[in-house]
């Protein structure tokens, strides 16, 4: 990978493909809350639920029984 990286960089360097001056601005992140804040939210809310209603319905036993060998009767 970086032999890779130092020859895009050569390619790059050699078409003039990097500029020269760089125009970046920094921008302080915040928390926001909008539409995606919500919908994690309540995602989050739905997964809760449907963990609680798998342990609630034995879904741990079941998963321990399908570890074991099955019985040959």
């Amino acid at each position: 990978m970086a032999a890779a990286a130092l020859a895009v960089e050569g390619l790059f360097g050699s078409l003039g493909l990097i500029p020269h001056e760089r125009q970046a601005r920094v921008v302080e992140a915040s928390i926001t809350w909008n539409y995606t804040t919500w919908l994690n939210t309540g995602f989050l809310l739905l997964s809760a639920i449907l963990v609680w209603r798998f342990v609630a319905t034995g879904g741990i036993d079941m998963l321990r029984m399908m570890n074991r060998p099955a019985r040959s009767d």
